[in-house]
């Protein structure tokens, strides 16, 4: 693993989303952690596979010794704010980290919700627009929005000047306000 190349967050999902099957043998190869420990990690794993615990160790052991334990911690709010709606939670770097693949885009401060949605492509149309918000599948800053009629300004953005729009459960996009 190349550590340089490779955040902190990739490489937690990476490891969060191993085959079941293989968890403890990674856990065995890519950790010091003891023969117990992992014991007492997969006992804890097959009786609530579902927790993903032996993931989570996974993940906690090998970011940590590449990257530190900040890193690993970073890369925990992160996967939380993206799967637990909190990105207010994020600082700058997280929330640029967490959503460095996404669409972006710059907004006049003052412009109409719909007009906004539909510049950056986040809908196709007006119609499309209310549909969207009528069925309660637009987010602002992991909050539900349904009035068409709301103007975007800095009163609702997180670090001053950031809106991250959420359309249904996983098309996120990264918005500026302009003044």
């Amino acid at each position: 693993l190349d550590k340089n190349k490779t955040s902190s967050y990739e490489l937690y999902q990476y490891l969060i989303n191993l085959e079941d099957s293989m968890i403890i043998e990674y856990l065995k190869k890519l950790t010091f952690l003891t023969k117990e420990e992992i014991e007492e990690i997969e006992a804890k794993h097959n009786e609530n596979p579902h927790l993903r615990e032996a993931h989570i160790a996974l993940a906690r052991e090998v970011i940590t010794d590449l990257h530190g334990k900040e890193a690993f911690e970073s890369a925990l709010r992160i996967s939380k704010a993206l799967f637990g709606g909190s990105v207010k939670e994020l600082n700058k770097e997280e929330l640029d980290e967490a959503f460095k693949d996404v669409p972006s885009f710059n907004v006049e401060e003052g412009t109409s919700l719909i007009d906004m949605l539909i510049n950056n492509n986040i809908v196709s149309s007006k119609r499309e627009a209310r549909e969207f918000l009528n069925a309660g599948s637009i987010y602002i800053n992991d909050e539900k929005v349904t009035d068409e009629n709301l103007v975007i300004n800095k009163d609702i953005a997180i670090l001053t000047d950031t809106i991250v729009v959420r359309r249904g459960k996983k098309k996120y996009f990264v918005g500026k306000i302009n003044s």
